[in-house]
């Protein structure tokens, strides 16, 4: 049927007003869902995302907060060694700079590649210091898109502020299966989806004024009841701690690492950093910071580690300073006095390696030869360099398939070739008596068998032959 030309255009006119009509609407309806979306996914962060004892959230508000006059000249980034040796306010009066930690605990290479990023979109970044730390970097957490992996990157995520850098970061992450997760945050959580105990215990603790402050303290009940962790200024972190009498001692065996130990993608963020740092003309220095003899002397393998990223620098022209190499007679930090632990310096440590660190840096910075010699060529040129000593002992529970008896293997973690040990184990009664226990011995290792059934606590020490115990440890069985 034939429909004159006005008519029609006048439909056509009025079905486009009706479209344009439409779409105030339809943006308004899509604001509201995302405003709605936004407030639940907010409140249920809130109740099921424990946080509270996260460093990142109180690191990272201190650095959002920064003053628009402050602005970030060297920046150092990686992971826990990093914001527990290195004091940037220390630094800050040796180079006349203005220095930031930027680190996270158990920092992987993507994150720190998205946190320089972070650093440099707000500020003038003229040099970066990056912390390679092999239990980060190589098999295991050095595949960080594996699952197991992700909840040190979603640490760092739930505290980055929206933005197109973080979007970028969620999405090069993982797998498209796991972005949900890296969105909602909450989701992680799934298990306690109905444990009002946990959600109550959450809340809780967010009611805290240390919590509402952004003030950092970590209380290790197990061992102090206090707090021995606590935020300073500048991502740094006092860790006031040490060693119990007697020296190190570990459960967990160190596993060696491979040749080329770094991961793939490792050596992707690793580049990528590099070639950032190249095209935004930032100086990039890559660090070790110190981890004790008894740690890497108990792995066995680190040259490993170091022989690789040697290659690296020198083929894409960045520097490389292992302060694990370091000689004693330019930073001795062998005594346990200066350790929180294994692998950190405790706040009296920080002060003297941050120290040294800084009087390192503007040496090389202005070609001063004062710390050429400062570095052996290898972990073990190191050791049968150092005076023979014992730095802990591993003391690692053995498998037993009947499960009717336990078995304990007791190595002593050392740098002795010619000197004999000499390794006892006593049983502690319940008035306080010592009785001596029969092992079975193994060269400078050993091993003894206690019935399933029975609790109690164990004494052992090791020394020179000949000479007093120099390390000793106790532990409940």
């Amino acid at each position: 049927m034939w429909v004159p030309s006005f008519i029609s255009r006048s439909k056509i006119s009025h079905s486009k007003g009706e479209k344009k009509r439409k779409w105030p609407r339809v943006l308004v309806e899509i604001f509201v869902f995302v405003l709605v979306i936004m407030g639940i996914t907010t409140g249920m962060n809130y109740l099921y995302v424990d946080d509270t004892d996260e460093f990142a959230r109180y690191m990272l508000h201190d650095f959002y907060a920064l003053d628009e006059t402050e602005n970030i000249d060297r920046l150092y980034l990686g992971s826990s060694h990093v914001f527990c040796d290195i004091n940037p306010v220390i630094l800050d009066e040796m180079n006349g700079e203005y220095n930031y930690n930027l680190a996270t605990g158990t920092q992987q290479m993507i994150t720190s590649y998205y946190l320089l990023k972070e650093a440099d979109k707000k500020h003038d970044v003229k040099r970066v210091y990056l912390d390679l730390y092999y239990d980060c970097t190589t098999e295991g957490l050095g595949n960080f898109r594996e699952y197991g992996s992700l909840p040190y990157s979603w640490n760092v995520l739930n505290q980055m502020k929206p933005s197109v850098n973080k979007l970028s970061y969620i999405l090069h992450l993982s797998e498209p299966r796991y972005y949900y997760m890296s969105f909602f945050a909450f989701t992680r959580y799934k298990e306690q989806l109905f444990q009002p105990e946990y959600v109550r215990g959450v809340v809780e603790r967010k009611q805290t004024d240390i919590y509402k402050n952004y003030v950092y303290e970590h209380i290790d009940e197990e061992e102090h009841g206090e707090s021995v962790l606590r935020s300073a200024k500048k991502g740094y972190m006092t860790y006031d701690n040490m060693p119990i009498e007697g020296g190190f001692y570990s459960n967990v065996v160190e596993q060696p690492l491979s040749d080329n130990p770094l991961t793939e993608e490792t050596l992707e963020y690793l580049l990528k950093i590099v070639e950032y740092c190249e095209e935004q003309d930032i100086i990039l220095t890559c660090i070790g910071c110190p981890i004790s003899d008894f740690q890497l002397q108990a792995n066995g393998t680190y040259d490993k580690y170091v022989s690789q990223v040697r290659e690296l620098a020198q083929e894409h022209g960045f520097a490389y300073y292992d302060f694990n190499l370091c000689k004693e007679e330019y930073l001795d930090v062998v005594d346990t006095s200066y350790w929180a632990d294994q692998g950190h310096l405790n706040t009296t440590g920080a002060e003297k390696f941050t120290t040294f660190l800084g009087k390192f840096l503007l040496a090389e910075e202005n070609g001063e030869t004062t710390y050429q010699d400062c570095f052996y060529n290898s972990y073990e040129e190191k050791m049968t360099t150092m005076e023979e000593q014992i730095f802990g002992l591993e003391v690692l529970q053995g498998e037993n398939i009947r499960q009717e008896s336990i078995t304990y293997n007791i190595r002593p973690i050392h740098n002795v070739e010619e000197k004999e040990l000499e390794i006892h184990v006593y049983k502690i009664a319940e008035d306080g008596t010592y009785e001596e226990m029969s092992v079975t011995r193994a060269g400078n290792a050993l091993s003894i068998s206690l019935p399933a059934s029975e609790q109690g606590m164990l004494y052992m020490e090791a020394g020179f032959v000949g000479e007093e115990a120099s390390n000793w440890a106790k532990i409940t069985y």
